[in-house]
């Protein structure tokens, strides 16, 4: 059954690419059952990793854009003036600014245990997805392993059927062995650049909220001072 759609992919192929397209299907169809999971796994991981690289331009581009709000949402509340910084970070759609609304509406019940709260559940949106990339550069290998495992397999079974008069038909649990193994590894290493490009991003936005975080408490904390009847 692959075979067969494997030639009918390679058929609607341009002229050019088809030799290409032939040669990978073979290499495929060679490496034996292990490859579909491997190949849905690349397949995963490259859909997290362009769906991550957006939702990261995207946080970046929202920051950068609202930036200018965010230091008139840092004045309001170090005024005091909560409902009108609340008001002001409803009309901008910023990660801070989100932060900033959902700490000073729960501010009674705690602003800095709702500001921490609030940070980190931004903080895992960014997460989000990366246990996939973690996940396919571990178990893209043991794949590969698994492949091999059976490929051996099917060499032996091979060797005992048709003995060694028949050399020839070994040498395709070999060539899945390679193959499947070779495969698992370009899964992982392949996955590995994006995943810790996109943890290093993590990083650097983690450090950026902690100290907008900061500068949203100490401008909170003197705000709270110049409320009516608070002593000062």
């Amino acid at each position: 059954m692959s075979s067969a759609l494997f030639c009918v992919l390679a058929q609607a192929a341009p002229p050019a690419a088809q030799g290409l397209f032939e040669n990978a299907f073979s290499l495929f169809d060679r490496g034996g059952p292990v490859m579909w999971p491997i190949l849905f796994c690349s397949l995963m991981a490259l859909t997290v990793t362009f769906e991550r690289l957006f939702a990261f331009w995207k946080y970046n581009a929202a920051n950068f854009y609202f930036r200018a709000k965010q230091k008139t949402l840092i004045s309001l509340t170090r005024e005091g003036s909560f409902e009108e910084a609340i008001a002001c970070a409803k009309r901008a759609d910023s990660p801070v600014c989100r932060v900033l609304v959902l700490a000073l509406e729960n501010r009674e019940a705690g602003f800095q245990e709702t500001l921490e709260a609030a940070s980190q559940l931004e903080l895992d949106r960014l997460r989000r997805g990366l246990s996939v990339l973690d996940t396919t550069i571990t178990v893209a290998p043991m794949l590969g392993i698994l492949g091999t495992v059976t490929g051996i397999i099917n060499t032996f079974n091979m060797l005992n059927v048709s003995g060694m008069e028949n050399p020839a038909g070994a040498t395709a649990g070999i060539a899945e062995a390679l193959i499947t193994t070779a495969a698992g590894l370009i899964v992982a290493i392949a996955c590995l650049f994006p995943f810790n490009f996109l943890v290093s991003l993590l990083k650097r936005r983690t450090t950026e909220l902690e100290q907008i975080t900061h500068q949203l408490e100490l401008a909170y904390n003197t705000g709270v001072g110049k409320q009516p009847g608070v002593p000062r």
